[in-house]
């Protein structure tokens, strides 16, 4: 009888949450609608936002910041000591688990995704989806190998990171049910494999890689000229970009720990935020011609670095850089994609995932490889 009342009120708050998004984003709310996230571009919806302003309250009481420099401050401010659900929060996934632990930095992930991303591209012909062949197999080859995972183990921690893949939107849009089941399963499987600290990394890290490495790739398609120029001269500069024009981590919602002065106004402690992340690293008033992919922006001094906000609080820009960059390099190097001086061909529309208002992630990237 427990299960099916926790069921029941499950099923009711899904509902709820997506009625209040769908209500308050057709009454004009820009930070509602994007929830909603029924479009499948992004930008639009990030522009609508930042025409409020660099900092403003939303009908679902959050504040909103668009801007680039207020972002800085309050993404630097201390947040309160776990993560607190926002009052409109859809699937409370890392509820009981504790403060996650580190993700594995740049120098310890980059030789085993060189190897993942080996393995992936060898023999990479025809029409393929970097996604699926590439960008979200190679996060999770890393973190088994970090842990040790063989056999059987291996092949669930697949299986079950796959399951979670959605769960950092899923805290802000809700999933169907039976979607919000599986996910919910899945983190189980997790804590079972990882221990409950390196659970909730997990989930987090691993979706923050994949989106990264989605990104580069994608670039590489998008603008082969100065993406492909970039990989082979500083894939540094390249991912850098990426995590600028296309960051893995896209809205960053938390709750304040102390008082924040942001865009002349005072944030109070307790107060619940929201950072729209590709907005702010799209600000006209901290890059210039901020929605131009430009990798050698980064070659002159006093430009200013992306954000990358730790959600659920988990640092993953090290760990999904490095694996990125490795990636790059195994694109570039003997037997790479690019070995012969070409880039692989698009071979159909890249496709985004709907209603992913953290991520809005790329869930194909269709290529043609030469071979």
């Amino acid at each position: 009888m427990a299960l099916v009342t926790a069921e029941r009120e499950l099923g009711r708050r899904l509902q709820l949450v997506q009625g209040i998004h769908w209500l308050y984003g057709a009454q004009g709310d820009a930070y509602a609608a994007l929830l909603r996230g029924y479009g499948s571009e992004p930008h639009p919806a990030y522009e609508r936002a930042r025409a409020a302003g660099p900092l403003w309250r939303s009908r679902l009481g959050v504040r909103v910041c668009t801007g680039y420099a207020p972002a800085r401050r309050l993404l630097a401010a201390r947040t309160a000591d776990r993560h607190v659900a926002q009052p409109q929060s859809a699937l409370a996934w890392d509820e009981g688990l504790p403060d996650a632990g580190e993700l594995p930095g740049a120098d310890q992930v980059r030789e085993p995704a060189a190897r993942a991303a080996g393995q992936a591209l060898a023999g990479l012909r025809g029409e393929v989806d970097l996604v699926a062949s590439v960008a979200a197999r190679v996060p999770v080859e890393v973190l088994a190998d970090v842990h040790g995972l063989t056999g059987a183990d291996r092949v669930r921690l697949a299986e079950a990171c796959a399951g979670a893949a959605g769960a950092l939107d899923a805290a802000l849009a809700p999933p169907a049910y039976d979607d919000a089941v599986r996910l919910l399963d899945a983190v189980g499987a997790l804590r079972d494999l990882l221990g409950d600290e390196a659970a909730r990394a997990a989930v987090v890290g691993v979706r923050a890689a994949r989106e990264l490495i989605a990104g580069v790739l994608h670039a590489l398609l998008r603008d082969p000229g100065p993406a492909g120029a970039a990989v082979r001269e500083d894939p540094a500069l390249l991912v850098t970009e990426t995590l600028r024009h296309d960051p893995p981590v896209k809205l960053h919602a938390f709750s304040l720990a102390e008082d924040v002065e942001a865009a002349g106004e005072r944030v109070a402690a307790g107060e619940q935020v929201a950072v729209l992340v590709a907005a702010a690293n799209r600000d006209p008033e901290a890059f210039t011609a901020p929605d131009r992919f430009v990798p050698d922006r980064y070659a002159t001094a006093g430009v200013p670095e992306p954000l990358v906000p730790a959600p659920h609080g988990v640092a993953v820009g090290s760990f999904a850089r490095g694996q990125a960059e490795a990636v790059l390099a195994a694109v570039a190097g003997a037997g790479g994609l690019l070995a012969a001086g070409d880039v692989p061909a698009v071979a159909g529309g890249v496709v985004r995932l709907r209603r992913s208002p953290v991520t809005w992630g790329l869930e194909r990237i269709p290529a043609r490889v030469a071979g």
